[in-house]
């Protein structure tokens, strides 16, 4: 394992130093010199580009359109690497993100815009493992607890850029929401002296997602559809002790927090 990681590294270093590159990826004005085997036996798109009669073929050049050079630079790194700058470290600013959708209006690109945008780009060309390790990164920030106005950023990323019969990205988003938005509705404690909450007092929460919700319904009304379709469906979720594990959600029903998976009570509510 010693040895396969130092030859990566001098592999990765010869890139960087355009030593026996043979192939060079072109996005906007950013040119990416990369060594054509690497590239083209990670992606399905790529090797087909570079095996059979294209322009591609025989310029050794590929023109990575309507991408951001951030993103492609981190396919690239997932090339090389096995991995990508996940947003965890210092953010990329919003140079980097400037076509539609655009995912956010602080100064700052959020790790969940990071990883749908990931998501999106191996799907088109391809990158199985990127698609996957993206999912996982996805589904990790999620665990951690995010903002609902960080969720909400993600949506038009997960729902404009990938095909609606890929859900991977899409279910996950709509169960998170779902945890903040029944988190959110819980009134607030009156502290000492003051009247108790209103039925209307959901926190931050409702207010944030209502902020959102015109500008979601316009651009994302798949979202909207996927959401109330989750409702619908389960109306309650919950944590069975009996099928669901330690952290995998369940259909519940609210007579004896019935598990609609396994058919026994006692599953414990998710909020």
């Amino acid at each position: 394992m010693a040895g396969f990681k130092r030859l990566m590294s001098e592999i990765m270093q010869a890139r960087e130093r355009e030593e026996f590159t043979d192939f060079v990826l072109i996005c906007g004005s950013e040119r990416f010199p990369v060594h054509k085997v690497i590239v083209c036996s990670q992606s399905k798109v790529l090797r087909a580009a570079c095996s059979k009669p294209f322009r591609e073929a025989v310029s050794g050049e590929y023109e990575i359109a309507e991408q951001s050079p951030a993103m492609v630079r981190r396919m690239i790194d997932y090339f090389y690497r096995g991995n990508y700058n996940d947003g965890n470290g210092p953010r990329l600013p919003l140079d980097f993100c400037d076509e539609k959708p655009n995912c956010s209006n602080d100064n700052e690109l959020p790790a969940l815009c990071i990883h749908a945008r990931m998501f999106a780009l191996a799907d088109m060309y391809q990158v199985e493992g990127l698609r996957n390790l993206a999912v996982t990164k996805y589904g990790e920030e999620l665990n951690q607890g995010p903002s609902i106005k960080d969720i909400l950023d993600s949506i038009p990323d997960v729902y404009q850029l990938t095909p609606s019969s890929v859900r991977t990205l899409r279910d996950k988003a709509v169960l998170a929401l779902r945890l903040q938005l029944e988190r959110g509705k819980r009134p607030r404690q009156p502290s000492a002296g003051n009247a108790a909450p209103s039925g209307n007092d959901m926190g931050g929460a409702g207010e944030a997602f209502m902020d959102a919700y015109s500008e979601l319904a316009t651009e994302s009304p798949e979202f909207l559809k996927d959401l109330l379709s989750s409702y619908i469906r389960n109306p309650l979720l919950g944590h069975c002790p009996h099928c669901g594990g330690s952290g995998q959600l369940r259909p519940t029903e609210a007579l004896q927090m019935k598990c609609l998976a396994c058919g026994k009570g006692g599953a414990r509510s998710a909020y």
